[in-house]
Parts: structure tokens; C-alpha cells; sequence
């Protein structure tokens, strides 16, 4: 099975450069989308001999996950993607977990990180609410709604196939998911917080939800 590694990447260059080394250890199907930064992004990347797709403008991480899935599936023939951020949150050596799963028929594996004390007490709020409120409207829980490191098939992400062009599209992922028939998997994972005070959180939560009727209709 033919599967890639795609990276959204924004002003990430303090981050970047440590990230592709370990992961480039592990796997040489990588593919960084770089959202029009400004920072030496797209130079390290280069520097390490790794493609690298470059957005002229910020457009969103949405939008970078798609032009990375589109390469990925439609020019380079992936059978799946593999997602992770490329603020080096999160551990390489989980992406056997993820390609393993897909190899052995999940066609969506979303990976869980602890919701404990490591977790900025902001995010963990957020991350719950939204948890709860996907589960009320479609009867489907997923445990870590906002999570960046995930993997899918070319079938499946023609299914889920968003519209957010920003960090909301984790969101919209998460509801096109259980709105559909598609089974998932959840795998636990490591992370990394480089920072108590970013991230998703419960007004990050609340804005989203105006948004969910449109996900849930279109």
C-alpha cells in the first residue's frame, strides 16, 4: 500500500527542520504544503531534500491539507495519506500505528492524545465540548475532535471531501465523519505542547458551531 505522509506547514520554521529529520527516518513519502509563509519554511524544507508544495498566500490549513491530499492521491497514485502537523507536536514513531491500520482495511484512523493534566486546560475543554455536541447531533463519539494527526484513504477522503479552508476543517472533518457510514479507528498518540496557551479551546468551540448546519447539509 503506497502511502504518504502529507505536512501542513505555516511559518514552521522554527519546528520544521527537527520534525523532517526524525520523520524522514522513518519514511522518504513526505509532502509539505507550505501556506505562504514568511519565515525560512520553504528553504529548510528544500534543505532537506523533501517535496515541498508552496501556497503564493496564507490560505489556510484546510486548504493546505487538500492540496496535499490532491498530489498525493491524483499525481503521485497514494492508496492513503497519513496527516501530521509540522510543529513537531507530534511523535513519528506513531505512523506505523497509522499505516498499519490502514494496511489492514480502516479506511479513517484519527489519532487520541491523553486528556490529562498534560493537556492545556483550554484545550481539553474545548476538545470535550465539541466531543459531546457531535455525539448528541449523530450518535457517533469522537474522541479527539480537533486532532491534527490522522490518516485516510483515497475513497474515504473523496467522502469527506471539505469545504473549511481553516482550522476549522478538523471540525469538519470530524462531522462529515460521523454523519457518514464510514467506520474509524482511534489509535492513542503522543504529544508534544510547545505552548500552555494555544490551540483549540472553548470559544475556538463555540465559534464553530454556527457552522455545523452548513457541514451538515452540504
Amino acid at each position: 500500500m503506497k502511502i504518504y505522509v502529507v505536512v501542513p506547514a505555516y511559518n514552521e520554521s522554527r519546528f520544521i527542520g527537527a520534525f523532517l529529520d526524525k520523520l524522514s527516518k522513518k519514511t522518504k513519502n513526505i509532502i509539505v504544503v507550505d501556506d505562504g509563509s514568511r519565515d525560512r519554511t520553504t528553504d529548510i524544507v528544500k534543505s532537506k531534500g523533501i517535496k515541498v508544495l508552496t501556497h503564493i498566500t496564507n490560505l489556510g490549513k484546510g486548504a493546505a491539507l487538500k492540496t496535499g491530499c490532491e498530489y498525493a492521491f491524483n499525481r503521485l497514485g497514494a492508496d492513503g495519506v497519513i496527516i501530521m502537523d509540522g510543529d513537531d507536536q507530534h511523535d513519528v514513531s506513531d505512523i506505523s500505528q497509522f499505516a498499519n491500520a490502514l494496511s489492514r482495511g480502516a479506511h479513517i484512523v484519527l489519532g487520541v492524545r491523553a486528556m490529562d493534566s498534560r493537556m492545556p486546560l483550554t484545550r481539553l475543554l474545548g476538545n470535550r465540548f465539541t466531543s459531546v455536541l457531535i455525539n448528541v447531533l449523530f450518535g457517533r463519539y469522537i474522541s479527539d475532535v480537533p486532532s491534527g494527526f490522522k490518516a485516510m484513504t483515497k475513497s474515504a477522503y473523496k467522502k469527506l471531501l471539505w469545504h473549511s479552508s481553516g482550522y476549522e476543517v478538523e471540525t469538519e472533518i470530524a462531522v462529515r465523519l460521523a454523519k457518514s457510514k464510514i467506520n474509524y479507528v482511534e489509535i492513542p498518540i503522543n504529544t508534544i505542547y510547545h505552548g500552555k496557551g494555544y490551540g483549540f479551546n472553548l470559544i475556538d468551540a463555540a465559534r464553530i458551531i454556527i457552522k455545523i448546519p452548513y457541514w451538515i447539509w452540504s
